[in-house]
This record gives structure tokens, C-alpha cells and sequence, in this order.
């Protein structure tokens, strides 16, 4: 159980630490057919300021992204370990008691059996 509970908190560890690291990036080619469709629809801009503008943009949406990433993956990471200590917890509980009931058919079975009087 331990093992189990162990290595699942291991590939949530790594799982947490991916999305953390996932890059999330737009091509030189995406960019420049962004811009080519902004110039088509506005012909008078500029296109060096349309891509300028278009990569700030994606810039910031990115960090916002990485930011909101990071926080969904401490949450489920924070959950994940919650619920692994739960269980855990319960396990042990679960030993106690077997080793409580062991103990109780042992002092039934060495105690004197006495006939029942009906």
C-alpha cells in the first residue's frame, strides 16, 4: 500500500513539475500570418507595429498562462498530497485495529470457555 501510494505521489510530483516547465509559444510563421491578415484588414498600419504589438501580446498571455498553469498544478498537487495522507492515515489506523482484534481472539481462545445456562 505504501509502495503504491509512494509511487503515486512520485508521478504527481513529476507531473506537477511538467505543466510548470510547458513553454507555450507561437511560430515565427504563425506570427507573420497573424500579421499578414491584420494588414489585410487594415492596410493602412504598419506592419513592423502590428508584429511588435502581436508579440507583446503573446508575450503577456503567455506569463499569464504560465501563471495560472502553475497554480492549477500546486492545486492538484496540494489535493493529491491531502488525499495521499488521508489514505496513508487510514492504513495505519487499519493496522491498529487488526492488531486490537488479533489481540481480543487471543484473550478469547485462551479464556475458559464457560457453558451457556438457558
Amino acid at each position: 500500500m505504501k509502495i503504491i501510494v509512494s509511487i503515486s505521489f512520485l508521478v504527481v510530483l513529476g507531473l506537477f513539475f511538467f505543466a510548470t516547465q510547458v513553454p507555450i509559444t507561437l511560430t515565427s510563421d504563425e506570427i507573420s500570418k497573424a500579421v499578414s491578415e491584420a494588414s489585410s484588414e487594415f492596410p493602412a498600419a504598419d506592419e513592423e507595429l502590428l508584429e511588435r504589438a502581436l508579440e507583446l501580446s503573446v508575450a503577456k498571455l503567455e506569463k499569464g498562462q504560465s501563471t495560472r498553469l502553475k497554480y492549477l498544478a500546486a492545486a492538484y498537487f496540494v489535493i493529491w498530497l491531502v488525499f495521499m495522507l488521508y489514505v496513508l492515515r487510514l492504513g495505519q489506523q487499519q493496522q491498529v485495529l487488526d492488531k486490537r482484534l488479533a489481540q481480543l481472539e487471543q484473550t478469547s481462545d485462551d479464556s475458559p470457555s464457560t457453558p451457556d445456562t438457558e
